[in-house]
């Protein structure tokens, strides 16, 4: 059986990390970093730079030392985004094309289609340099989750011990669920009142009449505490008694009829209640710390040359 050191490239094994780039190759672009003998081209990190809205900061902090350290701290999450892209291949790790298709069409599609190419255009992007980008966290995101994110465990004892050690992050303010109907007009309001005085229902007319995006679930505007929402509409949900509808309540955003639904006070979750949130804060913290110990193996065991003069004359 061949030995690890026969199997893996030399980079892969070692431990060497130098600030000083080797002779220039002058057919090679600047770069500023190379990671395992891959470069990160003085193109590439502009563009990031360009990207991470610094550009201005940079400016105002010229030749700095403010400037030299915001431009180090850039490259080193740029040294760690190629680490981390490198380790996911090492692991054969592949990302489908309908999947890049289908996350590139969730961020997107966030925004109207009109803005789309402006936005990628001050991105300085075309859609198949986005798609890269997309394919590249997509990568990454796999390799966390299998590697480390799916690792972590959280004891019932940690658990119990947390929700004891922290009970006041748990206690919970008064709460009302309230549906609403929103009209141009008091006197739509008024009418849509009485209708349901008459016995109509407010989700039905809700449904039918109501200009807020919630008209479409009934008018139910959720849970909330006080401070949540305009001082108005806050007053006329805590005002009201189970079931009654408000009175005619104008806003800027129009005249306003509310129901309320449910009213909770002010109490303390139970560990039961409680659980899921503090399972899901302890996977969180763990996992950000075993994410840091990773990517420190993974320098720690990788070859990295930076050429901090060049990055230095970049403003």
């Amino acid at each position: 059986m061949r030995r690890l050191s026969q199997i893996l490239p030399a980079f892969w094994i070692a431990a060497a990390c130098s600030n000083g780039p080797p002779a220039a190759d002058p057919r090679e672009p600047p770069w500023v970093a190379r990671v395992n003998g891959e470069a990160i081209t003085q193109q590439e990190y502009e563009l990031f730079l360009h990207q991470q809205d610094m550009e201005e900061s940079l400016a105002l902090a010229a030749d700095s030392e403010d400037s030299r350290k915001l431009k180090r701290d850039l490259l080193e999450r740029m040294i760690d985004t190629r680490l981390l892209v490198q380790e996911a291949r090492r692991h054969f790790f592949t990302v489908e094309a309908k999947e890049i298709d289908r996350e590139v069409e969730r961020v997107l599609g966030q925004y109207p289609p009109e803005q789309v190419e402006e936005l990628l255009r001050k991105q300085r992007l075309d859609r198949d340099g986005f798609r890269r980008q997309t394919e590249q966290l997509l990568l990454i995101r796999r390799l966390l989750e299998q590697e480390v994110i799916d690792r972590q465990a959280v004891s019932r004892e940690e658990v119990e011990k947390y929700y004891q050690t922290r009970l006041q992050e748990f206690v919970r303010p008064e709460e009302v669920r309230v549906r609403q109907i929103v009209t141009r007009t008091e006197a739509e309001a008024t009418a849509l009142r009485q209708k349901i005085l008459n016995g109509a229902s407010f989700e039905d007319l809700a449904r039918q009449y109501s200009l807020g995006p919630e008209g479409k679930r009934g008018g139910d505007l959720g849970f909330f505490s006080r401070g949540r929402m305009p001082p108005t509409i806050e007053q006329a949900a805590f005002e009201m008694w189970g079931g009654r509808v408000s009175a005619v309540v104008a806003s800027p955003y129009g005249f306003h009829l509310f129901q309320l639904v449910e009213r909770r006070p002010a109490r303390t979750l139970s560990l039961d209640e409680a659980r899921t949130e503090i399972q899901r804060r302890l996977l969180e913290e763990r996992a950000k710390e075993a994410e840091t110990l990773y990517l420190r193996t993974l320098r720690e065991r990788s070859n990295i040359e930076r050429d901090l003069n060049l990055l230095d004359r970049i403003h």
